[in-house]
């Protein structure tokens, strides 16, 4: 039984050796739901500034985890100095000079200074928001003489640092190994998450500081890396379904 070759359009070339023709690669797809996510980010990152604001249910949550929280000094030993070295690791200009660090790294083995589209941007807009929520909103910190600037605890800039900068590192060190992206985001999610925890666990930030933070820099890296922009795909670790960019 015999196949018969496919049909080529007129005009074009026979490829040499009888090679097949490439298929042209597919640019990123958008999905219906980007949009929807980030209007979900966006919307929840609003709502509860303006229920922080007017003292609304947040502020009674925040009271009732305040209450179940031991503080910095009246908990166990161990996880109080656990929860410290985390907050510690956590500072914004640690995490900046961190990420700043595998971004130069990865433009130097890959020789392209395309990573610098992705890192800059994130960690600008993420200050920026951050700073803007501090001076707009007066809110003092649980923990005052733990935390500095007690007076801008709303939002938490520990938090939204840490999420940013790590989701923007996990895209980076994923770029020449895309299989070890999930693992690479799983650490940035933990990370995150553990940060959150001891920032509440010490009194240094209420509940509604790290949530917010989170939401915050969550639309940050959703915006950035997913809709509208996908600056994953330019420096070259496309998400799942995506193809990578025809290198030139």
């Amino acid at each position: 039984m015999t196949t018969r070759p496919s049909a080529r359009p007129a005009g074009e070339p026979a490829p040499p050796g009888g090679s097949p023709v490439p298929e042209p690669r597919e640019g990123p797809r958008r999905r219906p739901s980007d949009p929807v996510v980030a209007l979900v980010l966006g919307l929840g990152l609003v709502l509860l500034t303006l229920d922080v604001m007017r003292g609304g249910a947040a502020i009674r949550l925040d009271d009732r985890v305040l209450a179940l929280t031991p503080g910095q000094g009246n908990g166990p030993v161990v996880p109080d100095l656990l929860a410290l070295g985390i907050v510690q690791l956590a500072t914004p200009v640690l995490s900046v000079a961190v990420v700043g660090a595998v971004t130069v790294a990865v433009c130097l083995r890959s020789g392209r200074w395309a990573p610098l589209l992705l890192a800059g941007p994130a960690i600008a807009v993420m200050s920026a928001a951050v700073l803007l929520g501090k001076d707009l909103i007066t809110r003092t910190s649980p923990d005052v003489p733990g935390m500095l600037g007690g007076n801008g605890s709303y939002p938490s800039g520990h938090t939204a640092t840490a999420l940013v900068c790590a989701g923007v590192a996990a895209e980076l060190v994923s770029c020449p190994r895309p299989a070890s992206r999930t693992l690479a985001w799983a650490a940035a999610l933990v990370w995150t998450g553990l940060v959150v925890v001891s920032l509440v666990w010490l009194h240094f930030h209420w509940l509604s500081d790290v949530v917010a933070s989170v939401l915050l820099g969550a639309l940050v890296l959703w915006l950035l890396l997913r809709w509208p922009l996908r600056l994953g795909a330019v420096v070259g670790a496309p998400w799942p379904g995506e193809r990578r960019p025809r290198s030139r």
